[in-house]
């Protein structure tokens, strides 16, 4: 009984360690996000192509650029759960909220740097490019709830037997001409945002796995040893 009740501990303690590891990776890949969004932004050279469109929609009307993104964003989780037959993730809704809520923020409260001359605009512009493809591929690869792009990313990759890089690649040009239609800003950085975010978020991808495979295999690994000794 009393080993039992050690074996009960034991898990537990390794469930926690491992949820407590994949929430720091989740919302850290957020906010790595939402940066490199706000950096766009700031760099005015070219939002990337989502923002394009959430930037043309709000033009169109009195919702924020914040509130488009959590509309379209719950959109898509609903979208990607039909697909999947499945119900959204907590995480997906807590994704939305914070990006939307986060972004605002960021951007009213400049704690960026202003693009006041060309190569700070330059260095913002790659920055954020990197920022958004590497904190996506960090919260998707914890699995608790991947973002509304990435998502649906992930679905159709798997439902068509593509790449991610190509999958994403397609939605990130499907939004850049809604974007475009509806009146959203397009120049240099929405072109290099649209061909780069998709391979940088499948090697962030790829390598958050990675981390957290190896990561749930030490704490088993530890928890065998303590059931052991």
């Amino acid at each position: 009984m009393k080993q039992e009740d050690n074996t009960e501990k034991t898990s537990l303690r390794s469930n926690i360690i491992l949820l407590t590891a994949k929430v720091v990776i989740f919302i850290l890949g957020i906010f790595f996000l939402t940066l490199g969004a706000a950096a766009l932004i700031t760099a005015n050279l070219g939002v990337a192509s989502w923002d394009v469109l959430h930037i043309g929609l709000a033009k169109q009307g009195v919702l924020s650029i914040g509130t488009w993104v959590q509309i379209i964003g719950i959109g898509m989780v609903l979208l990607t759960a039909l697909l999947e037959r499945k119900q959204p993730q907590v995480g997906s809704a807590v994704n939305i909220l914070l990006i939307g809520f986060s972004l605002n923020w960021i951007l009213g409260s400049h704690i960026l740097p202003a693009a006041n001359a060309l190569w700070k605009s330059i260095l913002l512009l790659l920055g954020g490019v990197s920022l958004m493809g590497w904190g996506s591929g960090m919260y998707v690869a914890t699995e608790l709830g991947a973002g509304p792009r990435d998502g649906l990313t992930l679905v159709l990759a798997t439902m068509s037997g593509k790449s991610v890089r190509l999958v994403r690649t397609f939605l990130e040009v499907t939004a850049l001409f809604c974007g475009w239609i509806a009146g959203g800003p397009i120049s240099m950085g929405t072109f290099i945002a649209v061909f780069l975010v998709g391979p940088i978020m499948q090697a962030s991808l790829h390598f958050w796995r990675r981390q957290i495979d190896s990561l749930e295999s030490t704490v088993m690994e530890e928890a065998s040893e303590g059931e052991i000794s």
